[in-house]
């Protein structure tokens, strides 16, 4: 009976999956689940390109509140730009609404940007990528890279 879920941000394909197969639950429960999900974005440690195309591989709806590109969880531009942008609460009630009176079955992903945020993206960036080549010359791999990752950032 929940209809909107608030989070910090959400999970989605980690980094090298097509290797590894590591792909958040939080993708299969949001094409599945009738809820709109309000985040900061996908989680700057992930492959963000990756998961916006498996949203809409599953018929996710993706919105960008009042943001051109994007948020990516620590930081407000993941350089990626958001498949749709909602000016305002209402344009996202409006379409939150149509969803539920045509008793779709997936959810709706709505990244709202940090009105004070903390971090730089090209610094964000710089640290996972060094992060993720630590990692790979310590031959961390499978979910202990994220906790790595995590870690450094």
């Amino acid at each position: 009976g929940v209809s909107v879920f608030a989070t910090g941000g959400i999970g989605g394909v980690h980094r090298g999956a097509e290797l590894t197969m590591d792909v958040s639950a939080d993708l299969t429960e949001l094409a599945r689940t009738p809820v709109t999900v309000v985040c900061a974005g996908i989680k700057s440690i992930l492959d963000i390109p990756k998961t916006l195309e498996v949203l809409e591989t599953m018929c996710v709806p993706v919105l960008g509140y009042k943001c051109e590109d994007f948020p990516a969880f620590f930081t407000n531009n993941s350089g990626i730009k958001s498949p749709m942008v909602a000016d305002c609460a209402a344009t996202v009630a409006r379409i939150m609404h149509q969803n539920q009176h045509l008793e779709l079955k997936n959810g709706l992903l709505v990244g709202v940007p940090n009105p004070s945020p903390v971090a730089d993206s090209e610094a964000i960036h710089t640290v996972v990528q060094a992060a993720l080549a630590e990692a790979e010359k310590l031959h961390i791999t499978g979910a202990k890279i994220t906790h790595f990752v995590l870690a450094k950032v």
